[in-house]
């Protein structure tokens, strides 16, 4: 070995240690930033053949490797796109329980409650006109109460699809930076240069995606690039991309894939993450409900024309301008508002007309459409409509509360893996320090053991 192997050896460790430290300090000063995840300097021995002796010449930084565990990603990524679900999906319903204003007076019981007790009064008084009035007033009002709640289940139908449209664009912009990434991250390995920070700019990004649409992420053989799928089909595929699309017609929303432009567009059946949970909630909760609101109106409409109109030999109570369809369309009629006389009371008996409509109003009857099926008392339907928007909105909220538990663990045990603790690293910068107090001294003994070889020995006999 070399006299001056002191040296290589010195400089080795300086080199080795000064990039260690320059590795903790990265990891101090990004702390606090989002998605990044710790990173390691990895050293190893410098190793040399030397006849029939192999001999340690210093140490060399192997590897510069981010400390990720794949697996506790994949399982959040998985849990933060079910907990996005429930959380939209409670969104929506607190907006309804909101707009229905149950319990209370400006409610649709409320407004029933107060039709039937006008009918209840008409048929105290048939030949009443300010009963008369009344009861014209709470039908306007009954109708008004409808079509209101109507229009606000189709406005949060219409802010649903137009979030659902704007968060499909954010996803597509997400798929084209990752595969951006992927190249990136290839190239820079392939040159041997670290590519950690870019890694964890791209799982930054997937976790958005996953959050978006609750896909999963694979790996190439390589490790290098990922692979993005939403329901089976690819959204990113290493430098490759290809668009999510939404159709949206009325009350349905289908979203569509296709791996080229000239393809047949293929429907994505379960989306999951936030448009998932969007599409979850106008579908199986505003549409239903305004589907169950439609129904319950109608059957109040046809039921009292059927008596005023049919069994009283009168004109229609309600009017529509637009056979079969109720919420929107419906009105008093406007014979009724401009002369409440026209209002039929009785047909046999004194009030005999206005008590058999509060009858039906308060006990339900047979279906005039549909002779031999029961229409329930409108008040016990409407509660059973509540009941049911309650028990949904009772377990949504028990999934995000137990989504929200899990994904909390999940993030911990990513952080306690990944995360960047300053204390353990300025111990671990104190400890390199030395490290490199270490090495200098072993290249100022170096030099010294020079000096006395050239400038000492070999004095005596001069």
């Amino acid at each position: 070995m070399s006299t001056f192997s002191m040296f290589e050896i010195g400089k080795s460790a300086l080199i080795a240690t000064k990039k260690s430290m320059d590795v903790t300090s990265h990891n101090i000063a990004n702390a606090a930033t989002p998605g990044y995840s710790r990173q390691d300097a990895f050293l190893e021995p410098i190793i040399q053949r030397q006849s029939q002796m192999i001999s340690g010449v210093g140490v060399r930084v192997a590897d510069i490797r981010r400390t990720r565990d794949v697996f506790v990603d994949a399982v959040l990524r998985n849990e933060i796109g079910r907990e996005a679900a429930y959380l939209v999906q409670q969104e929506v319903l607190d907006h309804l329980q909101t707009a229905v204003a149950e319990p209370g007076d400006n409610s649709v019981r409320g407004a029933i409650d107060s039709f039937w007790s006008a009918w209840q009064d008409l048929s105290s008084d048939p030949n009443s006109p300010s009963a008369r009035a009344q009861l014209m007033e709470r039908g306007r009002s009954l109708v008004d109460m409808f079509n209101h709640l109507g229009s606000q289940l189709d406005s949060v139908s219409h802010d649903i699809d137009i979030h659902i449209e704007s968060l499909v664009l954010r996803v597509n912009d997400l798929a084209e930076r990752v595969a951006g990434l992927n190249v990136e991250i290839a190239r820079a390995l392939a040159r041997q240069e670290p590519a950690a920070d870019l890694m964890d700019r791209r799982d930054l990004l997937l976790d958005e995606l996953a959050e978006l649409t609750g896909g999963t992420v694979s790996y190439s053989n390589e490790g290098n690039t990922v692979r993005f799928t939403v329901g089976g089909f690819p959204l990113v595929d290493r430098d490759k991309t290809y668009k999510l699309d939404v159709s949206i017609s009325g009350p349905e929303t289908q979203f569509t894939w296709k791996s080229s432009p000239g393809d047949t567009p293929q429907t994505i059946a379960n989306i999951g993450g936030r448009l998932g949970g969007l599409k979850a909630a106008k579908d199986n909760l505003v549409q239903d409900f305004r589907q169950q609101l439609e129904k319950l109106f109608g059957d109040i409409v046809r039921s009292v024309n059927s008596v005023h109109e049919d069994w009283a030999g009168g004109i229609p109570f309600f009017v529509t301008s637009s056979p079969g369809a109720y919420l929107g369309f419906v009105e008093v009629n406007p014979d009724i508002t401009a002369d409440p006389s026209q209002i039929v009371s009785t047909r046999d008996n004194p009030g005999d007309v206005a008590h058999k409509i509060a009858e039906l109003l308060a006990d339900g009857c047979e279906d005039p459409d549909d002779p031999g099926t029961t229409i329930l008392p409108f008040v016990e339907t409407w509660t059973a409509m509540m009941g049911a928007l309650g028990a949904k909105a009772q377990k949504v909220e028990t999934g995000v509360i137990t989504q929200g538990l899990l994904v909390k663990e999940l993030r911990n045990r990513r952080d306690s893996i990944s995360g960047v603790s300053v204390d353990e690293e300025v111990a671990q910068l104190i400890r390199q320090q030395h490290a490199f107090s270490a090495a200098s001294r072993v290249i100022t003994i170096a030099d010294e053991v020079i000096d006395t070889i050239i400038n000492r020995m070999g004095l005596a006999g001069r």
